[in-house]
């Protein structure tokens, strides 16, 4: 019994020896932190503050009520690596891109969001 047990264990223990995940990231432009947006207030922060805050926007969007939306992309890159030890290994490469949207009425920040894509 103590024999299958301890056999047991240390298949246990060696499978964990087996499998390998190592994990990098790395930021390839970065224009905005979490800190920067939450210095913005809806209604008080104006087109120079952001402006002075975040630099020129990627891209501006003008509508006809007098809405403007401003946009800035941060882009990251990660690279992940799965193995099994001498059977196989995947690389997998994934391209991160947040854009920061800033929503302006007459000037002042009415709203903004942050949408993810993955790649």
């Amino acid at each position: 019994m103590f024999k299958y047990a301890f056999v047991a264990v240390l298949a246990l223990a060696l499978t964990g020896c087996l499998v390998m995940v190592d994990s990098d990231s790395r930021a390839l432009q970065t224009v905005w932190s979490e800190g920067d947006v939450a210095r913005l207030e809806v209604g008080r922060s104006d087109e120079q503050f952001v402006r002075d805050t975040f630099g020129d926007p990627t891209s501006r969007l003008s509508y006809a009520d007098g809405t403007a939306v401003w946009k800035y992309r941060n882009r990251s890159e990660k690279d992940t690596e799965v193995g099994v030890f001498l059977i196989f290994a995947v690389d997998v490469e994934e391209e991160r891109i947040e854009t920061l949207s800033i929503e302006f009425a007459d000037g002042v920040v009415s709203n903004y969001w942050i949408d993810e894509e993955r790649f």
